[in-house]
């Protein structure tokens, strides 16, 4: 793939499914200008480059990319997760994903591999076999339907593939997502490929079946997408809650 800066726009233009056309329109300039900038008879400037990111809402890593490659330095950071500025959010993170507890929280990077847990979830990983993956969707692939204590592993591994498409349509193509996303399509069936939603089904939940307990939950996913480094904005927060009265009386009824 070329990482010129006309490719790159190229690409999310079409990504974005808008013509030069339309995109001239939306930027107030010339189709012609768009297409200059695309064949690369015409350098865009750092703040065009910028507004047409703005536009397409481009993620910050191609932002940057897009920026480097026409000779711009990056408007985000990219730092250490160590580093003393990120300090405030990591700590951040860590209240929200312990003042989740008794319910299960984790911290997944742009990849799916788990940056932090809170202790009910490492032990909800232990209970499932996962806990020696560092990636959540090798996990869920490793793990044999038959067997899993996710009783409705293919509902669940649906859920999880609809979530991988999506990101990868948002980021416009990543590999480890796109090999994941293909390793775990292999897994299914074809006739896996729908969900299915029962008529008065509110709650898509994941059910698990641990030490002879049934447990079901559902996710609240946070992105921190107003952190300015491009890492950590790729993060993800999941809290997992009860789907049952069930499952909130086995982790000691309401919090």
């Amino acid at each position: 793939m070329s990482s010129s800066i006309g490719c790159i726009l190229r690409k999310w233009r079409k990504q974005r499914r808008y013509s030069q056309l339309q995109l001239s329109l939306e930027l107030g300039i010339s189709s012609k200008h768009v297409s200059f900038i695309e064949t690369g008879r015409s350098t865009p400037s750092r703040e065009m480059i910028l507004k047409i990111g703005e536009f397409l809402i481009l993620p910050k890593r191609e932002i940057n990319r897009g920026l480097h490659s026409a000779g711009y330095a990056p408007v985000y950071t990219e730092l250490s997760i160590e580093h003393e500025d990120l300090k405030p959010v990591f700590n951040a993170i860590d209240q929200m994903i312990e003042n989740h507890m008794p319910y299960p929280a984790i911290v997944l990077n742009q990849n799916w591999d788990v940056v932090k847990a809170n202790d009910s979830a490492k032990k909800l990983l232990l209970e499932l076999g996962y806990s020696g993956h560092k990636n959540l969707v090798e996990a869920l692939i490793s793990d044999s339907p038959t067997t899993s204590k996710i009783v409705n592993w293919h509902e669940s591994a649906l859920v999880v593939l609809v979530r991988l498409r999506h990101e990868i349509s948002i980021l416009g193509g990543s590999s480890r997502l796109e090999e994941l996303e293909e390793k775990l399509t292999a897994c299914l069936s074809p006739n896996d490929e729908t969900i299915n939603i029962g008529e008065n089904q509110v709650i898509l939940s994941t059910k698990f079946k641990v030490n002879g307990y049934a447990l079901s939950f559902f996710s609240v996913i946070s992105q921190l997408s107003t952190i300015q480094d491009v890492t950590v904005s790729e993060f993800k927060i999941e809290l997992m809650f009860p789907s049952d009265e069930r499952t909130k009386e086995f982790y000691g009824g309401n919090k």
